[in-house]
């Protein structure tokens, strides 16, 4: 499950196997609340949910509250759209053929990856913002996510070495 900004420019507003949480309205500050729990619900109580924060994205606040509030597994994405939409096609893609544990720790690692500034991996531009983003095949990265994966010390998640653990936020997972 994604927000819709993320999933648009990811190429999945009409993926199957991808539910996405209707935009904010015009008038509206939020994404509404009965819409998101209504995403929740289509797209049942084992979806991954992954979102930007809501300090870089306020309209996206329900989604995540709802998230937590209803047991769901919630990862947080990069604040930037690019990233977070590459990091959303890169899960997507992973997801027809992963199963979902190891979903879930790659997903972890990915939302990292999108976080780190450029100059750690070779970069290249991705999306309609050209947002900088590893210049790695899919099949690669997934190699590369399952060695890196590191547990939180903080909470159950995991992710990247120097990159905030996308399932809590701290940042810090230990090598």
């Amino acid at each position: 499950m994604v927000e819709h900004a993320a999933a648009r420019d990811a190429g999945l507003l009409e993926r199957a196997g991808v539910t996405v949480v209707p935009p904010a309205g015009r008038r509206r500050e939020r994404v509404d609340a009965d819409d998101v729990l209504d995403a929740l619900d289509a797209a049942g109580p084992d979806a991954l949910v992954l979102t930007r924060p809501p300090w870089s994205e306020p309209t996206l606040a329900p989604l995540a509250a709802l998230s937590v509030v209803t047991g769901r597994e919630m990862l947080w994405l990069p604040p930037d759209l690019g990233r977070a939409a590459w990091a959303v096609a890169l899960i997507a893609g992973w997801a027809r053929t992963t199963p979902a544990d190891d979903l879930l720790r790659r997903a972890q690692v990915a939302a990292g990856l999108a976080t780190l500034p450029p100059g750690r991996l070779p970069m290249r531009a991705w999306g309609p913002d050209d947002a900088p983003v590893p210049a790695m095949t899919s099949d690669s990265l997934a190699r590369w996510c399952d060695c890196a994966w590191q547990e939180c010390q903080w909470c159950e998640g995991g992710g990247m070495v120097d990159a905030p653990c996308p399932s809590c936020g701290h940042r810090g997972v230990p090598a």
